[in-house]
């Protein structure tokens, strides 16, 4: 094939699998299960200078909902929760407290937020507005590449010129498709997400009613008169 249109069509690859990785990182940034990502905006805005988050602290996932941030030096930690904030303020943040030795160790914890009704419906019209831009940039770099194709294509024998289109027509459709699965993966995390909220919230009040009924009983024992 020929090096220009191998060329564009290496452009025009990088160009479109840039759009969706956007769409994923974008989508990995509405937090509804913890993940490092999440940090990868976070600026600390350090004496020295802005910096990013590892370079100033270490970071692990204990569980689904946490996300645990170790400070490299102890004098930096409200600096780093500070910024953490200012990125994501829907964190919930609480200074944590462990054992290093014979010294404790302070560190940040901070929560996922609970996906009530009100988020889940947030949290999809986020989804779908970042995926019709995702669908429009991908469109628009197809436009803008498919008239330099067709020209350089008219230099090519037939099959060359049919091998270039059908890689230029799969880039596009493994793109879009990539862009598609991870939007309906990010809906069924955020369903599933809200499931549990209801879950957990039906428990509650299971759990509730069952306390009000226990006393009640307890007061009606109490209430009863003697029988002699």
């Amino acid at each position: 094939m020929d090096y220009s249109v191998k060329m564009l069509l290496s452009e025009y690859s990088s160009v479109l699998e840039g759009y969706s990785g956007l769409l994923m990182l974008r989508l990995m940034n509405l937090c509804v299960k913890s993940n490092p990502v999440s940090l990868l905006p976070v600026v600390i805005e350090h004496p020295s200078g802005d910096l990013p988050i590892e370079d100033v602290a270490d970071v692990s996932i204990p569980d689904d909902d946490h996300i645990d941030v170790y400070p490299k030096l102890e004098d930096d930690i409200f600096l780093i929760g500070k910024s953490i904030l200012q990125t994501h303020p829907e964190f919930q943040m609480s200074q944590e407290t462990m054992k290093n030795g014979d010294d404790e160790m302070h560190y940040l914890r901070f929560k996922m937020p609970e996906v009530d009704k009100n988020r889940r419906d947030v949290l999809t019209q986020a989804v779908d507005a970042f995926y019709e831009e995702c669908k429009q940039q991908l469109n628009q770099t197809k436009v803008k590449f498919q008239p330099q194709l067709t020209e350089k294509c008219a230099r090519l024998s037939k099959e060359d010129a049919d091998k270039a289109k059908d890689d230029f027509d799969n880039t596009f459709k493994a793109n879009t498709d990539v862009a598609k699965d991870t939007v309906e993966s990010k809906k069924k995390e955020i369903e599933d997400a809200y499931q549990r909220y209801l879950q957990k919230k039906a428990t509650a009040e299971q759990a509730t009613q069952e306390q009000k009924a226990a006393e009640g009983e307890d007061v009606k024992s109490q209430l009863k008169m003697p029988t002699e």
